[in-house]
Parts: structure tokens; C-alpha cells; sequence
């Protein structure tokens, strides 16, 4: 198989990826779940704060004060741009937290940052790369909203067709992550291995660490709503900034940073749900 066709195949994948994923959002949410996240105005604002301003911020002054290649700095912002991991309930769900508050905080960083994407793309990116924050726009809008959206309609108008659609639509969001894990880890195999001893490893890491710590600091006085803003804010969502990668931006180095950006994030945010999940935790 030719690179060119290897390309199409992850830019393929990507893209149902992205809307089996957010469809599948969508049609395990409520109206209940988002009115909850959104009537919590102190605390929303703050998840809001934390999830689309400081951690892009945070990756920024960490471009900027270490050199880094172009492609693993384009990388690292896009993936500290986007926001709304889907599986943020799942870690809700381990670690016996909010998982209400999880859904909903879900859903409202998935439509903010369909506005907030692109703006930080155009105020944060640096000066001798291309992007184009509207068309950008465009991807978000039409990958990440519009089947949010659809999935939520369903969700309300026809509860049981969402409850059967929504098993397998999540069981193909899941199989074409690990597809494309896969894919990407096969093909920048090399690019992967190169950025050992490079330092980007290092400065994801301290991002998602400081992710975790700024959202647990923020989530306000409950255990459940500040381990859920702890482990959303850390996991970023992997599957928009691939799409937007694989679009925009055709160096290697690009996807290689933001797949080894949300393996350690899985890798960090995972076992510190489980830990907060053991029965004791306080």
C-alpha cells in the first residue's frame, strides 16, 4: 500500500471516527445532564476557564520557552486547543464521581468549542504556519456539532431508538480508535521513536499533570465535581484535533505529538480515576 493510500485510510478512519464519536455522545445524553452542567454557573464558568483558556495558554508558554520543532509545536497546541474528551464520563465512571456532571461538561466544551477552536488557533499558532481558523471552523461544525446535535434530538424525541442506536454506534467509536491508534502508531512508527530525548515527552506530560491539578483545584467543594473537572480538563479530545491534523497540517511530526499526547493522557488520568474510584477514597 502506497503512502498516498495510507494517508486516505487514516483521513478516512478520522473522520467517521469523529462523528460516530459524537453522535454517540449525543444520543447517551439528556437534556437533564447538559441543564445540570449549565444551571452550575460558578462552576461551569471556572471548567470553561480551566478547559479553554489555561491549558492552551499553559502549552503555549511551554513552546515558548522550550525549542521544539514546528510540527510537535503545531501538535501540542491543537491538542491543548480542543477540548470535551468523550470519554470523560467513562472516567467519571471509574472513579465513582459526578457522572452527570461529566456528560453535561461533555457536552457544553463540544459546543463552545466550535467558536473557541479556531480563535485559539488564529491568536496562539505561530506566525510561519498556515491555518485557516474558518475552515477549521467548518470541520468542527460539521464533524463534532452537527452530529451532537442530531444524536440529542434523537436522543429526546426517540428514547428508544437512541437506546438501541447507541451500543453499537459506541462499539464503532471504540473499534476505529484502536483502528487508528494503530494506523498512526504503524506509520510514524519512526516520528514516535524520535521524540525520545526530545523533550516533548517530558512537556506532555507536565501539561497533563498540570491539567489534572488545575481541575481538581477548580472544581469546586465537591469530591465528585472536582475529580470529573480533574480528569476532563486532562484528557483533551483526541479526536478532533486528529481531524483537524489530518486536514490542515500534513507534517508527520503533527499527528506523532498529539497521539502520544492522548496515549500518556489515557495512561495518567486512567489508573488516578481508578485510584479515586477504590472504595475508601475520601
Amino acid at each position: 500500500m502506497g503512502p498516498i493510500t495510507v494517508t486516505a485510510v487514516i483521513d478516512f478512519v478520522t473522520v467517521v471516527f469523529v462523528l460516530a464519536t459524537m453522535l454517540s455522545m449525543g444520543l447517551a445524553l439528556t437534556t437533564d445532564e447538559i441543564l445540570i452542567s449549565l444551571g452550575q454557573r460558578w462552576l461551569l464558568a471556572k471548567s470553561l476557564l480551566v478547559n479553554l483558556v489555561l491549558v492552551p495558554l499553559l502549552a503555549f508558554a511551554f513552546v515558548l520557552a522550550v525549542p521544539m520543532e514546528t510540527g510537535h509545536v503545531v501538535g501540542l497546541l491543537l491538542i491543548a486547543m480542543a477540548p470535551g474528551a468523550p470519554f470523560g464520563p467513562k472516567l467519571a465512571e471509574i472513579s465513582n464521581s459526578d457522572v452527570a456532571f461529566a456528560s453535561g461538561l461533555m457536552a457544553a466544551l463540544g459546543v463552545v468549542s466550535v467558536a473557541t477552536i479556531p480563535i485559539t488557533v488564529a491568536l496562539l499558532m505561530p506566525g510561519d504556519v498556515s491555518a485557516d481558523p474558518l475552515g477549521i471552523a467548518r470541520i468542527v461544525v460539521v464533524t463534532q456539532l452537527i452530529p451532537l446535535i442530531g444524536g440529542l434530538g434523537v436522543k429526546a424525541r426517540f428514547q428508544s431508538i437512541a437506546t438501541r442506536l447507541h451500543p453499537p454506534i459506541q462499539g464503532l467509536s471504540t473499534v476505529l480508535l484502536v483502528l487508528l491508534i494503530i494506523l498512526l502508531t504503524l506509520v510514524y512508527a519512526g516520528e514516535m521513536r524520535q521524540l525520545v530525548g526530545t523533550g516533548t515527552l517530558f512537556i506532555s506530560v507536565a501539561v497533563v499533570g498540570a491539567a489534572l491539578l488545575l481541575g481538581y483545584a477548580l472544581g469546586g467543594p465537591g469530591k465528585g465535581t472536582r475529580e470529573v473537572l480533574a480528569t476532563t480538563t486532562a484528557a483533551r479530545n483526541v479526536a478532533i484535533a486528529l481531524l483537524i491534523a489530518t486536514t490542515s497540517f500534513r507534517d508527520p511530526g503533527v499527528l506523532t505529538i498529539i497521539v502520544a499526547f492522548g496515549l500518556l493522557s489515557l495512561v495518567i488520568s486512567g489508573p488516578v480515576a481508578s485510584f479515586w474510584g477504590r472504595p475508601g477514597e475520601a
